[in-house]
């Protein structure tokens, strides 16, 4: 797994940029009547300004609402349409990919005029997308790679993330007293989404360098997405029965596979000092289990609340005002919000 000049050279590149389903909860009734025109066009046409929020409504895709990060985009998103009066709708895939654009084109024939796309995949939205570009009908994006005619992506910084926690990683990893002469990671996530492979990306950049030749990556292995909470713990047992004490780590795309990591660290006989696991999103629960001392000793934290601020302020501009989205919207079509590092020196801050 040393093929890691190129890896290096985009890890490099990242860290000087980097500063710093079927429908739930709603329920819908979609008939072909109930779809009406939108009232959106490009942003460099003149466009149709709603200017009561009571007679704007949002369609919200989301891939899994037990996904903590899922949940609180949601719910903080929410809040903020309540500010405006719009109505939203709940699309949950229940983690099944297959589900987005299916669920997309449902939120069209309801009547959406706009739509939020959160924790999606590029290859999976196309579809829905498309059909919404077809009806002028905006959509945004949460943790989802911009394709197509969307308007923005909201969300971290994968590749920045990957490598900051790879590099804590490392220097735990070295720090923790064992001076052995070569250190076993393993590494899991869900491979079937974008943001999850980029960080798997760097988490391999950092820990192939030359600086961490005595770093070897014993497995990397994609998690059922439809059972993360038992796939991940199923893995972290098998490794750990493999390799025992071996092993130092297994690093985690988002921190709920940490969760089950942790118990099977536990459940095997041993401790943080033994083997430990890191994740990247920052939840209670991964809080509550830092604060606690077990294996689970540290996260990268997201703002979930702050990419839904960042949506909704783009969804009223688009939808509410006369304003182009080259006021409001990036070059880049992507805007990063800051994340924190999360440990046993400052959870008390985060509980």
């Amino acid at each position: 797994m040393k093929n890691w000049l190129w890896k290096f050279s985009l890890l490099f590149a990242f860290m000087v940029a980097a500063v710093g389903c079927s429908n739930s909860e709603v329920e819908m009734t979609v008939t072909a009547d109930s779809a009406k025109e939108s009232t959106t066009v490009a942003a460099t046409e003149e466009k149709t300004v709603i200017t009561s929020g009571e007679d704007i409504r949002i369609g919200f895709i989301a891939i899994d609402m037990t996904a903590d990060s899922i949940n609180a985009a949601y719910t903080s998103f929410e809040e903020e349409a309540e500010k405006y009066g719009w109505k939203i709708n709940l699309a949950n895939c229940q983690g099944k990919v297959s589900e987005m654009s299916k669920n997309m084109i449902n939120m069209i024939s309801w009547g959406a005029d706009a739509l939020i796309v959160s924790g999606g995949e590029a290859t999976v939205i196309k579809e829905g997308v498309d059909k919404a570009a077809e009806k002028g009908i905006p959509v945004f994006l949460q943790d989802t790679e911009n394709i197509g005619d969307t308007v923005m992506n909201v969300t971290s910084n994968g590749w920045a993330m990957g490598a900051f926690l790879a590099s804590i990683a490392s220097d735990k990893i070295k720090s923790n007293g064992k001076d052995k002469d070569e250190y076993n990671v393993m590494i899991m996530g869900n491979l079937d989404l974008f943001v999850h492979r980029q960080r798997i990306a760097m988490y391999e950049g950092v820990l192939e360098n030359p600086a961490n030749r005595n770093i070897n990556i014993v497995g990397i292995e994609a998690i059922n997405p439809e059972d993360w909470a038992g796939s991940s713990y199923d893995l972290a047992r098998t490794y750990l029965t493999k390799y025992g004490k071996d092993l130092d780590a297994i690093l985690t795309t988002w921190d709920g596979l940490s969760w089950g990591v942790s118990r099977a660290i536990l459940d095997a006989g041993y401790t943080k000092d033994d083997v430990f696991t890191m994740g990247i999103d920052g939840s209670k629960k991964s809080f509550d289990l830092i604060a606690a001392g077990d294996p689970l000793v540290g996260v990268v934290a997201q703002d979930f609340a702050g990419w839904s601020k960042e949506t909704a302020k783009a969804v009223q501009k688009e939808l509410m005002t006369n304003e182009p989205r080259i006021n409001f919207v990036p070059a880049s079509k992507t805007v990063y919000v800051p994340y924190k590092w999360v440990d046993a020196t400052n959870v008390n801050d985060f509980k």
